[in-house]
C-alpha cells in the first residue's frame, strides 16, 4: 500500500483532514501536525479518559482492558521475577497503576492531560505531570498505546531509557499499521486516529528504534483483542455496524498466524548495559 496516497480524517471527532509522510526511520507520520493538538482531545467520547462509559462498546473495551493488565504484568514478571518499581507513561486515569500496587508493586504515573492527570489523582495514584520531576530508576517503564501520541518518539526513548535501572524493562504496546485490518480498511482504519496519533509503526520501526536506542529485543507478543475493537470502530466509520468488526477482527488474527502482522503488539526491550 502506498501510505502517502492516503487521505485521512478525524473520523472520531472533527472530520479535519491529513495524510502520511515517512520520517528518517521509516515511521509514517500524520502531516499536518496541528498547533492546537490538545484541542483534538477535547470530546466526551475519548476513550483513554473515559473510564466510567456504559455502552457497549465501552464495556467490551474496559473487559479487554483489565484482562491485559494481568498480561502485561506477567509478561513483566516472566522475564524479571523482582521486579519492584514501575513507571506508567501516559498512564491515563491510573488504572494499571492501581493494578501494580494490588500486586505489592511501588508504581507510579505519568500523565500530561489535565483531565486525566486530575482523575489519577483522585484515585490516590503517585502522578506526574512529566518526567523532568522524576529523579529515580525504575525496574520497568510502560507505555500502552502512548507512544503513537509524543511530539518527539526519540527524545522520549531517550528521557525514559535514562529513567531505567542498568538491566530495566521497556513495554510498549502500539498499533501495526502492517496488519490485515490496517489494510483492509484504509482511510477509515480507527487505529489510524488522527491526529492524536502522530506516529505510526510496524514491528520493524520498533526493532530500528530499539537497535538506535541499545535496547535489546525481548519478546514480541500480539495483542489480539485489539484487532477486534479497532474493527469494530472501523466499521462505524464506514457506516455499518459494529457487528461486522467482530467477524473481520477474527480474520485479521488469523491472517496473522502466517504473516505476524497482529493489529497491534507488546514489544519487550531491556536496556543494555
Amino acid at each position: 500500500m502506498d501510505y502517502s496516497k492516503l487521505e485521512l480524517r478525524d473520523e472520531a471527532f472533527t472530520k479535519d483532514e491529513f495524510n502520511l509522510i515517512v520520517d528518517e526511520n521509516g515511521v509514517l507520520k500524520t502531516n499536518p501536525r496541528p498547533e492546537n493538538l490538545a484541542e483534538y482531545y477535547n470530546f466526551g467520547d475519548y476513550i483513554s479518559h473515559q473510564s466510567n462509559k456504559r455502552t457497549f462498546i465501552h464495556r467490551i473495551y474496559n473487559l479487554v482492558k483489565r484482562r491485559m493488565f494481568k498480561t502485561k504484568f506477567n509478561l513483566l514478571r516472566d522475564h524479571q521475577s523482582e521486579i519492584k518499581t514501575v513507571l506508567d507513561f501516559g498512564c491515563g486515569t491510573g488504572d494499571f497503576v492501581n493494578y501494580l500496587k494490588t500486586k505489592e508493586i511501588k508504581a507510579e504515573g505519568v500523565e500530561p492531560n489535565q483531565t486525566a492527570f486530575q482523575k489519577a489523582k483522585n484515585n490516590k495514584i503517585e502522578v506526574h505531570r512529566d518526567l523532568e520531576t522524576i529523579d529515580k530508576e525504575f525496574d520497568a517503564i510502560t507505555l500502552f498505546h502512548v507512544l503513537e501520541h509524543v511530539d518527539d518518539y526519540n527524545r522520549t526513548l531517550k528521557e525514559l531509557i535514562s529513567k531505567l535501572n542498568s538491566k530495566g524493562l521497556l513495554l510498549i504496546a502500539v498499533p501495526n499499521y502492517k496488519s490485515y485490518d490496517a489494510n483492509y480498511y484504509k482511510e477509515k482504519w480507527a487505529a489510524w486516529d488522527v491526529p492524536r496519533h502522530l506516529w505510526h509503526f510496524s514491528r520493524e520501526n520498533i526493532k530500528v528504534l530499539a537497535e538506535k536506542h541499545n535496547l535489546e529485543s525481548i519478546k514480541i507478543r500480539p495483542m489480539s483483542f485489539d484487532a477486534f475493537y479497532i474493527s469494530m470502530v472501523s466499521e462505524t466509520y464506514k457506516g455499518n455496524s459494529k457487528a461486522k468488526g467482530i467477524w473481520r477482527g477474527l480474520i485479521s488474527n488469523i491472517s496473522a498466524l502466517w504473516s505476524k502482522e497482529y493489529s497491534s503488539n507488546l514489544f519487550l526491550l531491556q536496556k543494555r548495559s
